[in-house]
């Protein structure tokens, strides 16, 4: 059959009609969808399983148009051209057949560019449990004053608890303006360690609201600016918890905004975590630092032992081989 033949017959068949019409409707429905999937939060995997059917649909919909008409008396073969029927495609036919077929490579080309970054994205899994240490340089969220006074941060005394253990660790210091939510997916993080009020140190440090220990201190606003902190901490756990589905994340405070050295209340905390982002349910564990905001120490035994040890359970590591 040569290719006038074969485009007078998809004509006949109505098979340019039903590619046209299954290309706008599937780019329609696709559109709509991932907004949807993105609103409520779905894994990544959902939206590719469904824009793959979507890509696979497209040539079972044109040899169904090939085969089968559907009429008010129902489904039927397509009957065989008249030989009086024209066997010449019109110029629109072919117009129509070129433009089909550009548009269908380039949306399967624009999905399959999708997917391959977003596995570039998330890269593969080390086989050694990946760990990363995040807080900020902020002086007044730093715990020990051994340790402001080296311009260090938790981070470097909590990767010096963590020392020994069968795991890599990558220290993550907080910004006022913090955006590296991408390069953190980067590393493939087994577990995150977060500092509850990193976020609202830095971004204290950077507006000079100050503390209520200091002269001018405007509580009013530094409430609304904990509060801000807060939905920034939150949101970025909801967002590596939907992009990685293996990461669980460990959050320690003293006491920061209050509420946090009571159990009932850090339980309290993670369940509104939770209700805003159902794909962290039973990936938050939290630590409250013995001593509270006044005498809380990553220097004290206890809290060492503490960190440690919930480390070693949320990544399950062989405490045989981690001593």
């Amino acid at each position: 059959m040569s290719l006038k033949t074969f485009l007078a017959e998809l004509r006949h068949r109505g098979v340019l009609k039903v590619a046209a019409a299954y290309l706008a409707t599937g780019w329609v429905v696709l559109e709509g969808v991932s907004i949807l999937f993105h609103n409520f939060e779905a894994p990544h995997w959902v939206l590719k399983v469904f824009s793959t059917l979507v890509v696979l649909g497209f040539p079972l919909a044109c040899l169904i148009a090939w085969g089968f008409e559907f009429t008010p008396q129902g489904v039927r073969p397509v009957p065989a051209s008249r030989s009086d029927s024209p066997t010449t495609p019109s110029r629109g036919d072919s117009f129509l057949a070129a433009i089909l077929l550009v548009v269908f490579a380039f949306v399967t080309a624009s999905l399959v560019q999708h997917w391959r970054d977003s596995t570039r994205k998330t890269g593969v899994r080390p086989s050694v449990p990946v760990v990363v240490v995040m807080d900020t340089s902020a002086p007044h969220g730093v715990y020990d004053q051994d340790t402001r006074d080296s311009s260090g941060t938790n981070a470097d005394v909590l990767s010096e608890i963590l020392r020994g253990l069968p795991i890599v660790i990558h220290k993550e210091t907080i910004g006022a303006t913090w955006d590296r939510e991408d390069q953190v997916l980067k590393q493939r993080p087994n577990l995150i360690v977060i500092h509850r009020s990193a976020f609202f140190h830095s971004m204290n440090q950077e507006l000079g609201f100050g503390y209520p220990d200091e002269p001018g201190f405007d509580e009013v606003r530094a409430r609304r600016l904990y509060e801000i902190a807060q939905d920034k901490l939150c949101a970025f756990l909801g967002f590596i918890g939907q992009e990685d589905p293996d990461t669980v994340f460990l959050v320690y405070g003293r006491g920061t905004g209050g509420d946090w050295e009571d159990e009932q209340d850090r339980t309290s905390w993670v369940e509104r975590l939770e209700g805003r982002f159902p794909s962290l349910k039973g990936r938050v564990t939290t630590v409250a630092v013995p001593g509270g905001v006044s005498r809380g120490s990553l220097h004290d035994e206890k809290t060492r032992q503490i960190f440690r040890q919930r480390v070693q359970t949320l990544l399950r590591l062989d405490k045989a081989n981690s001593s």
